[in-house]
């Protein structure tokens, strides 16, 4: 009887620890919002920045409805568009999405980037870049950017990029604020008056 009774204990003993450890094996489901953050690389911002309390508040269904169109298109080059205002020659680049909203409607969105520039005979003066965006889902800030040239070009080719940021105010999380990182780069020939450009979130960027 005392062998028996061993390994009964025994077993019992085995038994609860191995409830005990699948227990504790349970994974708490991840929230839609730290999934997205982790996706798209969302990242938590202040509200010291300025005219944070401007910024939209949205759902977080609508904040990855915007991120996964910018996903989506990462890769996606466009051809710049080159007009004079203003005594300005400008490079214009635009770069046009549709977002899933939670409602499920789609809604557009644009981010716009416009490099200033002039001409001294074979000379290229750069004054600078004007940025704007049209939508109700987001703010969007960005400042300056650099313009070099393409090391082994021709002379005329010359490459751009800035960093900006896409800032969303999440009502489903207490109206956090928070913001994207976007990369916009790309190159323009001004001889040939041709080049391409794109908007990528920094996660997904090459």
């Amino acid at each position: 009887m005392k062998t028996i009774y061993s390994l009964i204990v025994i077993a019992l003993v085995f038994g609860f620890t191995s409830c005990t450890t699948a227990d504790n094996d349970v994974t708490e489901p991840t929230s839609l919002f730290e999934s997205v953050k982790s996706t798209y690389g969302v990242e938590d911002a202040s509200y010291s920045v300025a005219g944070a309390n401007d910024v939209p508040s949205v759902s977080t269904e609508d904040m990855r409805g915007v991120l996964e169109a910018l996903r989506q298109n990462s890769n996606t080059q466009k051809n710049c568009i080159r007009t004079s205002e203003d005594g300005f020659e400008k490079v214009i680049m635009t770069g046009s999405y549709q977002a899933s909203t939670r409602s499920g409607d789609n809604e557009d969105f644009a981010l716009k980037v416009e490099l200033k520039f002039t001409f001294e005979k074979t000379s290229v003066y750069y004054w600078g870049t004007d940025y704007s965006f049209s939508s109700n889902l987001f703010d969007w800030r960005a400042q300056g950017s650099s313009l070099a040239p393409v090391k082994g070009a021709d002379g005329h080719t010359y490459g751009f990029e800035s960093e900006s940021y896409l800032y969303f105010k999440i009502k489903d999380e207490g109206n956090a604020l928070v913001k994207v990182p976007v990369i916009f780069k790309g190159d323009y020939n001004f001889s040939t008056q041709e080049g391409t450009y794109s908007f990528q979130l920094l996660k997904y960027s090459k």
